[in-house]
């Protein structure tokens, strides 16, 4: 399964945002992004440390849990 993931990479916490079923995209962990966004620098800002990418579940483990991420994730 894709998911869309939000990631600091000064703190390494990650939220995933969004999960593809089939061709469509659906919101997660709506409730918990803002709580998330309100700490860091918008991705627009030139000084921002959040980068967004969609990955799949075993690539996403291999870049970033496995090398130290600390988890702020929900499925």
């Amino acid at each position: 399964m894709n998911r869309k993931y939000l990631v600091d990479t000064e703190t390494h916490e990650y939220i995933c945002v969004a999960l593809k079923k089939g061709l469509d995209w659906i919101p997660n962990n709506q409730t918990s992004l803002l709580s998330f966004m309100s700490t860091r620098t918008p991705e627009t800002e030139l000084d921002s440390v959040l980068i967004s990418g969609e990955f799949n579940d075993n690539v996403f483990f291999e870049k970033w849990i496995r090398n130290g991420t600390n988890v702020l994730f929900q499925y």
